[in-house]
């Protein structure tokens, strides 16, 4: 793999399909298997619908190796959605803890990136990477009219 392909996000022209490839480190350490706990961090549940359905015949996530877990302690990494409001970090960086190393970060939804609609807002964190170090940011829920 080409070292400028390795953390690259593609976007395919107009059928929006994204590829991303893990580096070959990620691949290493996790191999063929990703365990992942969604937290769902003040969002409005357009993203975490979205999410839901990845299990789903139609979807079929598994089959790739990724499966959602109950436990931070049985998971990989985080798949975060929602804004991060203050009430949710204190829950957030002890579910980021409980996660054994070497763990993965994901946002999801552009609430989760950078704040969504709530950008700025003295109770809303602007993204997870503000508390958080965001392994992988997937573009999804468009931000609120």
């Amino acid at each position: 793999m080409a070292a400028s392909q390795r953390d690259d996000l593609v976007v395919r022209n107009a059928t929006q399909q994204a590829d991303v490839t893990l580096d070959e480190a990620a691949g290493r350490l996790f191999g063929r298997s990703l365990k992942l706990r969604q937290v769902s961090a003040g969002g409005c549940n357009a993203c975490e619908a979205d999410t839901n359905v990845l299990g789903t015949v139609a979807w079929d996530l598994g089959r790739f190796g990724i499966q959602f877990v109950a436990s931070p302690r049985h998971a990989d990494g985080l798949l975060i959605t929602g804004p991060v409001p203050e009430n949710m970090r204190l829950a957030l960086q002890k579910t980021y803890e409980a996660v054994p190393w070497p763990k993965l970060v994901i946002a999801v939804g552009a609430c989760a990136i950078s704040g969504g609609p709530y950008v700025d807002h003295p109770e809303v964190h602007n993204g997870v990477a503000t508390l958080l170090p965001v392994d992988l940011f997937v573009p999804g829920c468009p931000p609120h009219p």
